[in-house]
């Protein structure tokens, strides 16, 4: 597969949406040659205290067909002791901020497969890029997207997922609450999923990546099937 040209380019605030208390969705500005493949990320480049401090953000949005919209979304968990996402929560609509990208292999391996996404928090990220992708491209295989949180205030793009679901047979869309029901880790939903054949792509924290990976092993799932990222 071609390699996407990486850039360092200015970018621009276009919009800010509180998704939850404490995860916000960001919209900001690209280039008009850039462009990437869906589940790749940017880094923030940041200033603080006088050094350079960068951090990865998975793109959330799908790559445009319309190139006059030069934009991409990127969903953010504001941590209030954070290095970094306090300074990038203070930045307005309009402010101009460093980025770096695209970068990532994090991408559909084999667009013939059918395919299971497994998140927890705001490892939807990535998988919001290559359904919606997907979806517009005419995939016809099937996509079961299984995601987790712990609190039904938690759950991420959840409208949008549903609508899509509505909209296309070959999509389903499930989601568990860590806190508010037994049994309620992503895992026991993946657990009802299995299928030797299906490829299998996991997002979050470390901890969640590899219990679902030794989950997908112990039923014979080839590692040649598993794809991950880890967010920690």
């Amino acid at each position: 597969m071609e390699r996407k040209k990486v850039f360092r380019f200015k970018s621009k605030i276009i919009k800010k949406i509180n998704l939850t208390l404490s995860v916000k969705n960001l919209t900001i500005s690209v280039p008009k040659e850039f462009d990437f493949y869906p589940g790749q990320f940017v880094s923030l480049i940041l200033n603080k205290d006088g050094k350079e401090i960068r951090r990865p953000y998975s793109i959330s949005s799908p790559p445009y067909k319309n190139k006059s919209e030069n934009s991409l979304d990127i969903c953010i968990k504001i941590i209030s002791h954070g290095l970094a996402t306090p300074l990038i929560d203070s930045l307005k609509i309009g402010d101009e901020i460093d980025v770096l990208g695209p970068m990532g292999t994090f991408i559909i391996k084999d667009s013939s497969k059918d395919l299971i996404f497994i998140s927890t928090g705001t490892g939807i990220g990535p998988f919001r890029s290559m359904i919606n992708y997907l979806l517009e491209n005419n995939f016809q295989n099937k996509i079961i997207l299984l995601t987790g949180y712990r609190y039904e205030e938690d759950v991420l793009y959840d409208k949008e997922f549903k609508e899509l679901e509505k909209k296309h047979d070959n999509f389903s869309y499930h989601t568990i609450l860590s806190k508010e029901s037994k049994n309620g880790y992503v895992q026991n939903l993946v657990e009802k999923n299995i299928n030797k054949n299906y490829h299998y792509y996991i997002c979050g924290l470390k901890e969640m990546v590899n219990s679902v990976k030794e989950l997908l092993d112990e039923t014979g799932v080839s590692k040649e099937n598993i794809f991950f990222e880890k967010y920690d």
